[in-house]
């Protein structure tokens, strides 16, 4: 077994940084970081070059060596009630759509949590929620960015990058530092439990695809089709299907834009 290098360079609020020049995937290799602080902050690993990173569904997410973000965040929960927990993986994505509107560029949010640009995919988080210990949780947010990447690899779906939106190289840096601040302003939202419900409504103010027609992707040569409704407050997404109104957890299905 290879060790993967890691070095601590700074502090973001809260967030303890850790820079890795490469690594397979920030996913994995930020736990390390969190065992070094002693599990006790929340910490970010970021690397420009992840070579086998992965995204929902256990797809792969190719990067382009120097040109795009790759970053893993662990929080420690000291609040971990299972039931809320959709409503901070909304604040959280709320966070990336935020940070990217302080560079200019407007998003919206396809269900749950990638982030697209006119449609194309420019950014996805991964989020996964681990046992720290006798009463302890923590959450793990994978999260890449398509920011200087101008052609990509053939895929299901349509991807683009910051650099193809606005014509201009963006600093790496800059953008990481960006998203965690919004991300604390999320988090620290969702943990003193202040508006659960204008976590909900902020988040579907940014739901792309609202009240229009989706693709249920199933094995079926002919899948059904729904109309958006919304996403309640435990993050399952609210679809009319055959004028009745029916709610499904991610991982159920998958939607595609029509």
């Amino acid at each position: 077994m290879i060790l993967e290098d890691f070095s601590f360079i700074d502090q973001v609020g809260k967030v303890l940084l850790f820079y890795a020049p490469s690594c397979a995937s920030t996913q994995d290799l930020v736990f390390l970081c969190a065992r070094q602080t002693g599990e006790k902050h929340p910490v970010a690993l970021i690397t420009f070059n992840q070579t086998h990173g992965r995204g929902q569904h256990q797809r792969a997410w190719i990067s382009e060596p120097g040109k795009n973000l790759a970053m893993s965040v662990v929080l420690p929960l000291t609040h971990p009630a299972v039931d809320r927990l959709p409503l901070l993986n909304m604040a959280i994505t709320l966070a990336c759509v935020r940070a990217l509107q302080t560079m200019g560029i407007n998003t919206h949010i396809k269900w749950p949590n990638d982030i697209r640009y006119q449609g194309a995919k420019l950014a996805g988080l991964l989020m996964e929620a681990h046992a720290a210990g006798p009463g302890k949780k923590s959450l793990c947010i994978g999260l890449g960015v398509n920011v200087n990447q101008k052609t990509f690899e053939i895929s299901e779906q349509e991807v683009t990058s910051l650099i193809n939106i606005s014509q201009t190289e963006h600093n790496l840096m800059d953008l990481c530092h960006a998203i965690l601040k919004q991300l604390q302003i999320g988090w620290q939202q969702w943990e003193k439990a202040l508006d659960d419900q204008q976590i909900l409504s902020q988040y579907q103010t940014y739901l792309e695809g609202l009240n229009e027609t989706w693709e249920i992707t199933t094995d079926s040569p002919n899948p059904p089709l729904a109309m958006l409704k919304g996403v309640d407050a435990h993050g399952r997404v609210m679809l009319e299907i055959g004028g009745q109104t029916r709610t499904f957890h991610h991982g159920e299905i998958r939607l595609k834009k029509i």
